[in-house]
């Protein structure tokens, strides 16, 4: 027998008259202490296998209809009912009542029970009568506590649950009080069958259960003991236990007899479960006890599991604010807005983030994804991704790099996941957006004209792709351009991911999309106006406005007079700015270099650009027409040579330095300058 059978055995044996109990599949059956009485028969002479242990107790010829009835009953799960005559232990037959009723639990018969009600005896049958429908009720009551305590995975729901399921059938009230993790007992939930009481009962909630120098005997009473009865309450109990600022509500309340149970799990006791008789006559006897014990380890294990949920929950919910950004950079020229919300039903954390940073450079990274699952193990990983791509972004900034550096590390330590994520930098002086996709919904974007149209490429999501499987590109972002980041759960919430892209699509052309504003924000409302059924992150960045360039210049590399002029206004800018005497040599030295070295190797039309912001450092820009480069900083081979060394000494005297291949043809390089301030 299971342990909620084991419970179920012991209220039958509490029973007087003959009870059976049969197994859902009609294998064996089990019958009470009653039954032997009567019988005369022992556990070992009545074999489990169904119907055997009848052979000779029903009356040879009320046997055919005691089988057939049973028979037809366990093929059309209905209850039955047919008399007969059984014989006693003394060999005689009297005239018995046999019926069995089918017991349901999730959808399902979970076991029949039957009584034999002897009605030769009017008066006895209808006592034992009572008993047997009193029996059947605490059995359906069980039956509805399984089902009623698994709904919910939230503390305070189960809990109110349970006192909800106790009242008004069990008790006129009761409470659960539970051991904190400072060792007290609180009321955590508390119910009463009058209306009226409710506020007295209400004024209890969260208070400890008992006075400080009682309370302790109380835990330990607990940890030790099973169920304790008060068949009946003297007041002056009350007044020595309770708690001097609970007494004159307890003594309002008057109860009279009440049932204290343990709430335990494997390895610790949670609490308790305390039922009141106080309106009613009613007192509990030691035949309630099986009932409210199988209730209590049903209660301990549907409050165990909404804490640990709970506690994961807290746990996720941690991780996935550090994935999401605290706030959003401040570029000039750009605005960004993000939202993100968690699906209207009581769900786990799911897995997605949205991200945008500010390189030193003037660079933004972009990152949004999206965790296969969800709970704890989802938020971990996707917390690991969004710093992998942060990590990634300030060495080498490139989306399928980060993507790379993600997808191995998915690979290595979480095998059986899938991520989808799309990673993007963006250059404000270049105008270009660089990106690469791995199996996420491609970003929109909206021109300046009101156009709408999606970024092309997909690719296979990180866990699933190969390092050779780069799916991006590059696109140009013109003034009043509106760029839309989101997860599938925007356009995947009727369950129709196309017509949720058209919707999309539709809201994006309008004009009063790119209104001043939380423009994520206005988008989420227009999508889902009656809430998200999966969470949803949106990105929007916004193009437009006065950008950080405080000074430009555009000539001939070859032109020395321009040159020498662009250098000099360059000087005299950092020293009106207050730099530091060393600061400026060292920043003009670079600013030589750069333009040397285009001078050199890619003589013809030069743009240079001086960005800066306030709190952040001057970044200096020089764009070339040329064939195009990169870099990679260092001495060269031969250290007398000249070549190489102007970029290795711009590398060693800026803050920082890279140079990437523009879209079409040319380099763009970047250094960030020193520009210490001298202290007043």
């Amino acid at each position: 027998m299971s342990a909620f059978d084991a419970a179920v055995c012991a209220a039958a044996d509490a029973v007087v008259q003959p009870v059976w109990i049969v197994e859902p599949d009609a294998s064996r059956e089990w019958f009470n202490d009653g039954w032997y009485r009567y019988t005369g028969l022992t556990r070992d002479a009545a074999p489990p296998i169904l119907g055997t242990a009848w052979t000779g107790v029903v009356h040879v010829d009320d046997a055919p209809a005691v089988y057939t009835a049973r028979r037809d009953a366990l093929e059309s799960g209905s209850a039955y009912a047919v008399y007969a005559r059984l014989r006693d232990a003394s060999g005689g037959y009297r005239r018995f009542h046999l019926q069995a009723v089918p017991v349901r639990e999730n959808g399902g018969i979970a076991r029949w029970v039957g009584s034999a009600t002897d009605v030769e005896d009017r008066k006895r049958s209808e006592e034992q009568s009572a008993e047997i429908e009193r029996l059947g009720e605490r059995l359906q009551f069980a039956a509805r506590a399984g089902d009623v305590l698994n709904e919910s995975l939230n503390v305070e729901a189960t809990l109110q649950r349970l006192v909800d399921l106790i009242v008004p059938s069990l008790a006129d009230w009761a409470g659960i009080d539970l051991i904190g993790e400072d060792g007290h007992l609180r009321a955590a939930a508390i119910v009463h069958a009058d209306p009226a009481r409710a506020p007295l009962v209400e004024q209890m909630r969260g208070k400890s259960a008992a006075r400080p120098e009682v309370e302790p005997l109380i835990v330990e009473a607990l940890e030790k003991r099973r169920a304790h009865i008060n068949r009946t309450i003297d007041p002056d109990v009350i007044a020595r236990v309770a708690p001097p600022e609970l007494l004159p509500i307890l003594l309002a309340l008057a109860p009279h007899s009440s049932m204290t149970v343990p709430l335990r799990s494997p390895g610790r006791t949670l609490g308790s479960l305390v039922a009141y008789w106080s309106e009613t006559d009613r007192t509990y006897e030691q035949d309630d006890i099986p009932l409210f014990e199988d209730l209590a380890r049903r209660a301990a294990i549907a409050i165990e599991n909404a804490q640990l949920y709970e506690r994961e929950h807290l746990v996720a919910q941690t991780f996935q604010r550090a994935a999401l950004p605290v706030s959003l950079p401040e570029v000039p020229g750009v605005a960004f807005d993000g939202v993100y919300v968690p699906a209207r039903v009581d769900a786990k954390v799911g897995g997605d983030w949205y991200d945008a940073l500010r390189l030193s450079d003037g660079r933004v990274v972009i990152s949004i994804g999206d965790v296969a699952g969800s709970g704890l193990e989802a938020a971990v990983i996707m917390a690991a991704m969004r710093q992998i791509v942060r990590g990634v972004a300030h060495v080498y900034p490139d989306p399928a790099t980060m993507l790379d550096a993600a997808d191995r590390t998915l690979k290595a330590e979480h095998r059986d996941s899938m991520v989808t994520a799309f990673v993007a930098v963006y250059d404000p002086i270049g105008g270009k957006l660089s990106y690469a996709n791995a199996g996420h919904p491609p970003p929109l974007i909206r021109f300046a004209d009101g156009s709408v149209d999606a970024l092309s490429g997909r690719g296979l999501p990180l866990g699933l792709r190969d390092r050779t499987d780069v799916d991006g590109g590059v696109v140009a972002i013109d003034d009043g351009a509106l760029l839309v980041f989101y997860s599938d759960g925007l356009t995947e919430s009727t369950r129709d991911p196309v017509e949720g892209e058209q919707r999309l699509r539709a809201i994006l052309a309008q004009d009063d999309v790119v209104a001043p504003g939380p423009t994520a924000r206005r988008i989420f409302d227009e999508m889902l106006r009656e809430g998200a059924h999966d969470d949803v992150v949106i990105l929007t960045m916004l193009v437009g406005g006065p950008s950080a360039v405080q000074k430009s210049w555009t000539f001939d590399a070859r032109d020395a007079d321009s040159a020498r002029s662009a250098r000099v206004s360059f000087v005299e800018m950092l020293r009106d700015a207050g730099v530091a005497t060393n600061d400026v040599f060292a920043s003009e030295l670079i600013f030589g270099e750069l333009l040397g070295n285009v001078a050199r190797h890619a003589p013809g039309q030069i743009a240079i650009a001086l960005e800066w912001d306030a709190g952040s450092a001057p970044v200096l820009h020089v764009l070339d027409d040329g064939p195009g480069f990169t870099v990679v900083p260092r001495l060269p081979s031969d250290t007398l040579s000249e070549r190489g060394r102007g970029l290795f000494l711009v590398w060693s005297l800026a803050e920082e330095f890279n140079v990437t291949r523009r879209d079409g043809t040319g380099s763009h390089a970047r250094a960030v300058l020193p520009a210490t301030r001298p202290r007043g």
